[in-house]
């Protein structure tokens, strides 16, 4: 009789999965077939190109991106205006790297003046950053390049087709309106949600009997909220319906939140590069020697603190240039994190270059009065070899320079040993500065719904 069940629970699940397939290649291939064509070619590209011609083939994106952004932006050209025509044309890579580098403050002061004067608006989302790392920035988005075939392919990376059912876990809870217009558009494929600003107990719970009862294989989500989710689980003591992948984007991920992650999901964790201004940058594969950068879609460089390229392995200023968005030009953008390009190649055969998982924003760093810091880079490693103790931590630094180790750590762990260890290997990196003291506290400080690594009252 259980043999009996089984089977027909197999069978019943191969036909509904069966549906959600000819439901999605009915969306994707007649009612929004440009999509759809749009993926075919992103993929058929990839395969088709080695990593020499996909260098060459970026470079020539950025070549066209430069020039509409002369004929069609004041802001670049202005930004341009001083730089010789042969500089402009880009025929090298070297006169790439003599382009300006685009800042914050050029995308705070000059929204209206960057944007296009061709595109039209029905072309353009606005999108607006937190403002936990300073003041909000706003950006268009070029809906003429959809983002929904970049999404396919990094499922397709992880062996998931696009018509599963997911989870997510974002900052803010989606107003009625959205959440009723994704149930219609996804069906009969079945997506849940979990707001970062409602994750009481009751919510949680809530979640977790939805995740039990629609079985997704993706959780996705903001990488800090994932990893509080995780956390409650392993304090409850509670185990979910396993998804197939974990997909952490919007923040660093730091190998012992990756430990307790997969611990909590029994699942595997993919990191996927990415922000407000770029949403796409690079992504894992299943062989996670490092993030994939979509090279077809976006060029990324990394640059020393005078704005001069570092060699691969070595960190430093990221700089993004989006391939994509011609509504709202960004090129060498320093979008204020910091990370590092890697050599080699990956083992799972594509041709995009890799680069490391980003350690932070440029601003995370612990002062000196000699003005020698401690970078993010740093100080996110403090714990990776103890996921298991330290379940949080942050520095929060006074205008006289010193600084406050506060933590949160596991339960029934006895951790004193180990803070005196890490607060002594800080005051050796910093050559006895700066006082450096420690506090267990019951939460972190949060700026703007996140809890950034470092607070500093020092202007």
């Amino acid at each position: 009789m259980q043999d009996n069940k089984n089977s027909i629970d197999s069978k019943l699940k191969e036909v509904g999965t069966q549906c959600k397939k000819w439901v999605f290649d009915l969306k994707t291939k007649l009612l929004d077939r440009k999509i759809y064509q749009k993926h075919l070619e992103n993929e058929h590209l990839l395969v088709s190109m080695d990593a020499a011609a996909l260098s060459k083939y970026n470079f020539e994106k950025r070549k066209d991106l430069v020039a509409h952004a002369l004929k069609h932006s004041d802001f670049y050209k202005d930004k341009y205006a001083s730089l010789q025509s042969t500089t402009t044309n880009l025929k090298t890579e070297e006169d790439f790297a003599k382009l300006p580098i685009l800042t914050r403050e050029d995308l705070r002061e000059n929204f209206g003046s960057i944007t296009a004067a061709d595109v039209r608006k029905k072309d353009c989302h606005k999108m607006s950053t937190s403002g936990s790392t300073g003041p909000a920035i706003s950006v268009f988005h070029d809906k003429r390049f959809p983002m929904a075939p970049t999404q396919w392919r990094l499922l397709q990376w992880w062996g998931i087709r696009p018509y599963v059912n997911k989870a997510f876990i974002y900052r803010y809870p989606r107003p009625l309106f959205t959440k009723i217009l994704n149930t219609l558009l996804w069906w009969p494929t079945k997506r849940i949600f979990l707001a970062g600003t409602e994750m009481d107990e009751e919510h949680m719970r809530k979640f977790v009997n939805a995740i039990n009862k629609t079985r997704p294989l993706v959780l996705q989500g903001y990488t800090d909220v994932v990893y509080d989710f995780a956390l409650f689980l392993l304090d409850q003591e509670i185990r979910i319906q396993a998804p197939k992948a974990v997909w952490v984007t919007s923040g660093p991920l730091t190998k012992q939140q990756r430990s307790i992650m997969q611990k909590a999901f029994c699942a595997p964790v993919y990191d996927q590069y990415g922000s407000t201004e770029v949403l796409y940058v690079a992504a894992e594969c299943r062989q996670q020697n490092g993030l994939h950068i979509l090279h077809d879609m976006v060029y990324v460089e990394c640059v020393d603190e005078y704005n001069r390229p570092v060699p691969q392995n070595t960190s430093g200023k990221i700089l993004l240039t989006d391939l994509n968005n011609y509504a709202f030009p960004l090129i060498r953008y320093d979008i204020g994190d910091y990370g590092q390009l890697l050599s080699g190649a990956c083992a799972c055969g594509m041709p995009l270059p890799l680069m490391d998982n980003v350690k932070g924003r440029q601003s995370a760093v612990i002062k000196t009065p000699s003005g020698t810091p401690l970078n993010v880079a740093y100080l996110t490693t403090l714990f990776d070899d103890f996921p298991e103790k330290i379940r949080a931590y942050q520095f929060l630094q006074e205008e006289d320079y010193s600084v406050r180790l506060c933590y949160i750590p596991f339960k029934d762990k006895k951790v004193d040993g180990l803070i005196s260890k890490v607060i002594d290997e800080m005051v050796n990196e910093t050559d006895a500065e700066i006082k450096i003291s420690s506090k267990q506290v019951k939460s972190m400080t949060k700026v703007s719904g996140k809890v950034p690594m470092v607070i500093c009252a020092i202007e």
